[in-house]
């Protein structure tokens, strides 16, 4: 990336935190339509997952699984299911894929048949009645929802799950994260044995993505 393609987009950056600040209001969260657009039109959900700029972060979330013999996961949020398609080829036995968008749904179908995908609302406490798993995935997800807290409320009990966000502004996010204390003072309470580390992107040294990993805490309800 040129100097000059590096100092636009850091000046991009700054003007929408300004904005934030200044406006004091949030963007507004984006329905399952606009997803769908950008799931149809967009190349980087139709490459390989190899190809895909999140590709760094899905190993480190591949190899912990891996480690830690886990054989089964339900994903929150799972796109057109890249990472679905990553942990089969490591060895993966079980997936459970949740999106709203429809046409997630339908791509992730196509690039890893041997999942289960299923369209619903993460927010539904119902979704997760049944389904059972060794660790739950939600990987740039939470950013993306107003209400992420309830999301999270809603994870399992008991179990690992691992989840990431980013620090950067863009136009379906309804928040990001300055630093590593930011994300553990939002979500840390909700798990056990917490723990966020800071990936930065390849694409850009501005660009980070908080990886945190948790055991889902039994009696933590959603904070207000």
């Amino acid at each position: 990336m040129s100097g000059f393609v590096k100092s636009l987009r850091s000046l991009a950056r700054r003007l929408a935190s300004k904005r934030s600040r200044t406006n004091g209001a949030r963007p507004a969260e984006a329905g399952a339509a606009w997803y769908d657009a950008m799931f149809a039109a967009n190349p980087h959900y139709h490459c390989h997952y190899r190809e895909s700029f999140y590709y760094f972060l899905w190993t480190v979330i591949a190899d912990r699984l891996r480690r830690a013999g886990v054989k089964s996961v339900l994903e929150i949020g799972c796109g057109s299911g890249q990472l679905a398609a990553l942990l089969f080829d490591q060895g993966l036995r079980e997936y459970t894929g949740v999106d709203f968008s429809a046409a997630a749904i339908s791509l992730a179908k196509k690039t890893a048949p041997q999942g289960r995908f299923i369209m619903g609302d993460a927010r539904a406490q119902e979704l997760y009645t049944g389904l059972s798993c060794d660790a739950l995935i939600c990987t740039e997800v939470l950013e993306h929802i107003e209400d992420d807290l309830g999301v999270v409320a809603c994870f399992p009990p008991g179990i690992r799950c691992i989840c990431s966000v980013p620090n950067f502004p863009y136009e379906s996010h309804v928040r990001h994260f300055n630093n590593v204390a930011d994300v553990t003072n939002r979500y840390g309470n909700y798990f056990g044995d917490f723990d966020v580390c800071a990936f930065p992107s390849p694409r850009s040294s501005e660009d980070v993505f908080f990886l945190f990993d948790g055991r889902r805490n039994d009696a933590m309800e959603k904070q207000t």
